[in-house]
Formats: structure tokens, C-alpha cells, sequence
């Protein structure tokens, strides 16, 4: 008789899936019960329920990143909305050849240069730097439109070489301008882009920080960039005149000039400049009236009064602000009785703490305003310095003053001190941190 064999029956389907849930409600019941004791002693915080909330944020954390209309834009949204208002510009300039009289041939050629610029109005005024189109022969400028690139030709309506702006008119209508912002609102460390033609690569994009403000930027010997934007957004050559753009799509600053370091020296890497938009609205209101920037100014030159100064001058233990240096003949302050040697302690009402205080408050004033003054002088009959107060009217600088006025400064200061070759004045001039290489700061287009 043959054995049979019998399997081992399992389960039913029916008692396996009541198990199952069984198992799931009291591990979720037993889950939930420990998370909120976890809460409650605080070991865990649970995440908010929205993107919104987020950028919300902890009160305490106070993180500025909601845009004006209460989402955060991120940087494709705003290079994507201010593409068609950063423009190429292209220049075509005659040069004497300086070869051509050992190699004959003709004695000049034709050198080219890349920019950017910015669209300011619909019908086509374009910012740019000046060291871009402001002593160009030929101006071209190629468009990003929505239904693809368009080349136009521009006319130079005016420009400033101190102020390294310019303003350039394309025959265009239609055009998508820029929102400039308002840069006296920027704190270091904001998040910024730029964007720009580096190299010839259109439209690059780079993002970065502010780094500093109020910059003072030495371009040679006798001009200095005053209150500029550092950023360490890259900036290469063709990035001259194009946009550093906050987080809400807002022009803030023109890309002007990077910083490489010591000729011979220690290489400096992301360290670049922008002119103000502030300033760039004032200097573009007056370009479009009269094709002009006027500079207002005193006359004079001077050196803010060091602890070292004030002990070699004899002056007054307490006394702060500037020591004029020169006057200027004929000049604002001229006219108005200042001398060689007075103090300047205050203008405006406003104290002078910083070489670049009074240059700033100056640079505020209207042509023909008056602009008063305390100052001290000193007295030799009665060996005192004596408080006096002037009233000067501020006139449009005349051409090449800053250049005469700093080679008066520099032929005085190697006349009193000849063995010091550091600057010392602290109106941003000649490097005084000592080794043979100088500062080098380039503001230029690309050559190609």
C-alpha cells in the first residue's frame, strides 16, 4: 500500500492580510507616539509644509531672500529677464603704428574691441564704459531679441573718460531697457550677477558677492575711481559695461575694471570693480541733456591729517580733517580766501573723518551751489591756531585739473620727503605698500 503524503498547509490569504494590518496600524499609532515625545523634548524639528515657508523662515535667522513680490527669483529667472537688454558692442578704431617707420608699410591700423552695454531706454540709448566706445571711430551693437540676434550701428551721444561712462544710440524702437537700483542699498555679501561678452563668449553669466563698498580705485596717477562696488563675480576683458545684477533683477553696478596685483608680484584673483547705479543715473541724466559731465570742485589738494602729520606740523592735539596742500589760482577756493596749510574740519556740517569725506560732499554739490566751510588757520604772530569759516562756490572743474593738481602734490612731496617713495596723502594715489612692482588695475575692452 502506497503511503501518502500530505504538504503542511499554510495560512489563508485572508488571515495574512489582517495580520498585516493589524502590524501597520500599531506601528503607526507606536511611531506617532514617539515622534511627538521627540518634539516635545526637543530632539527633532519637523520641516514646513511649503516652498513658501521656507523662505519664511526661522524670525530669528532674519534671511533677506524674498523678492519684491514675495517669491525668490533665482539667477536663470533673472538672467533669462534681462538677456535682451545687455547688448555686444563692437569698435573699430584708426591707431598710428608705432613699427610702421622701421618696417615701412602705412602708418596706421585698425584696432578692434568687444564690450557690453546696457539698454536704459526703449528707444535705444545704450550705457557702456567710455574706455569701450567713448573714443571709438566705429560703434556696432548686436541685440539678443526674442526672434534672434540683430546687429545696429550706434553714434556716440556723449561721454566721460574720469567717470569711464558713455552713452551710445542705436536707431531702435521697441527695446526691453534695464532697472537700475538703487546701490546705496547694497551691503557686502549679497549675492550678485554679472553678465557680459568675456572673451567673445556672449552672454556669460557668473555669479558672486558683494565684496566691499566704496572702493577707491587708482587708474593712474592722477585719476582715481572713487566709491566703486568690489564683487568677486568673475569679470574678464568684454565684460567692460555690462550688468552686475542683484538677486531681484536690478542693475546695480557697470563692470569696469579687475585687479591683477604686483607687476612681478603676487597675482590677485577675483577682485572686481563696478561704478555705483546711482551714479551711473546722475552721469547718464547729464550725457543725455548735454552730451557732458561736469565735476564740481574747490580747487585745492590735500592729505588727510595723520597722528604722524599732526606731530611734524605741530598741530593741534585734537585736530581732525584735511590739510590743503595746494590752491589752486583763480580757483572756488582761491576766490574764497582759503590759503595753503589751512585745516578743513568740517563741510557742509558734516565732519571730515576721511580723505575721501570731502571729495564725496563736493561731488554732491550743483555747479554754483556754496558749500561752507570750517577750517583752521594757524596765526604765526600769535603762534594759535584760529577757527574761521568760508563759504565756497563750487565751479566745473577745467580740463586736466586733477592731472596739474596731483603733479604739484608729488613735485611738493618729493621736495619735503625724498627719500620716501610712498604716496602718504591718502587721496588714493602712487602704491606706498613698498616693493618694486606697482598696483595693476585694468579697465579695458577686448582687443581682437
Amino acid at each position: 500500500m502506497e503511503d501518502t503524503q500530505y504538504g503542511r498547509r499554510g495560512p489563508s490569504m485572508g488571515a495574512v492580510v489582517i495580520v498585516a494590518i493589524l502590524f501597520g496600524v500599531l506601528a503607526g499609532f507606536g511611531g506617532t507616539i514617539l515622534a511627538f515625545w521627540a518634539q516635545q523634548k526637543g530632539l527633532v524639528t519637523f520641516l514646513p509644509k511649503s516652498i513658501d515657508s521656507i523662505n519664511a523662515g526661522p524670525a530669528h535667522l532674519n534671511i533677506p531672500i524674498s523678492g519684491p513680490s514675495g517669491s525668490l527669483p533665482s539667477f536663470a529667472s533673472v538672467a533669462d529677464n534681462i538677456n535682451e537688454s545687455v547688448v555686444n558692442v563692437n569698435t573699430r578704431t584708426e591707431q598710428t603704428n608705432p613699427y610702421s617707420m622701421f618696417f615701412g608699410g602705412g602708418g596706421s591700423e585698425v584696432v578692434s574691441g568687444l564690450g557690453t552695454g546696457i539698454i536704459v531706454s526703449s528707444d535705444g540709448y545704450i550705457i557702456t564704459n567710455f574706455h569701450v566706445a567713448g573714443e571709438a571711430e566705429k560703434i556696432s551693437v548686436t541685440v539678443m531679441h526674442k526672434n534672434g540676434k540683430k546687429e545696429y550701428a550706434a553714434k556716440l551721444i556723449g561721454g566721460d573718460k574720469t567717470e569711464d561712462l558713455a552713452l551710445i544710440k542705436i536707431d531702435a524702437k521697441g527695446l526691453k531697457p534695464v532697472i537700475l537700483g538703487d546701490s546705496d542699498a547694497l551691503k557686502p555679501g549679497e549675492w550678485v550677477m554679472a553678465m557680459g561678452n568675456p572673451f567673445g563668449f556672449e552672454h556669460t553669466v557668473s555669479v558672486g558677492v558683494v565684496s566691499a563698498l566704496n572702493r577707491q580705485l587708482p587708474v593712474d596717477d592722477a585719476v582715481t575711481m572713487k566709491g566703486m562696488i568690489q564683487t568677486d563675480a568673475s569679470i574678464n576683458p568684454g565684460n567692460s559695461g555690462g550688468p552686475l545684477i542683484n538677486s531681484y533683477g536690478e542693475v546695480i553696478g557697470i563692470n569696469t575694471a579687475v585687479f591683477t596685483g604686483r607687476s612681478g608680484g603676487a597675482q590677485a584673483s577675483g577682485i572686481g570693480f563696478a561704478i555705483p547705479s546711482n551714479r551711473v543715473k546722475n552721469i547718464e541724466e547729464q550725457l543725455l541733456k548735454t552730451g557732458k559731465v561736469k565735476h564740481p570742485f574747490l580747487g585745492v589738494s590735500y592729505q588727510l591729517i595723520s597722528d604722524e602729520l599732526r606731530a611734524a606740523q605741530h598741530l593741534p592735539p585734537s585736530s581732525g580733517g584735511v590739510e590743503v596742500m595746494n590752491v589752486l589760482p583763480k580757483g572756488p577756493a582761491d576766490k574764497a580766501g582759503m590759503q595753503k596749510g589751512d585745516l578743513i574740519t568740517s563741510a557742509g556740517g558734516q565732519e571730515i573723518k576721511e580723505s575721501s569725506t570731502l571729495g564725496d560732499l563736493v561731488g554732491k554739490c550743483a555747479i554754483g551751489s556754496s558749500l561752507d566751510m570750517e577750517i583752521q588757520r594757524f596765526d604765526p604772530s600769535k603762534g594759535t591756531w584760529e577757527k574761521k569759516h568760508v563759504a565756497v562756490r563750487v565751479e566745473d572743474a577745467p580740463k586736466n585739473f586733477a592731472q596739474d593738481m596731483q603733479r604739484q602734490l608729488h613735485s611738493q612731496q618729493q621736495q619735503q620727503q625724498p627719500e620716501d617713495n610712498g604716496d602718504g596723502s591718502g587721496n588714493g594715489g602712487a602704491d606706498n605698500g613698498g616693493g618694486s612692482g606697482s598696483n595693476r588695475v585694468f579697465p579695458f575692452p577686448f582687443p581682437f
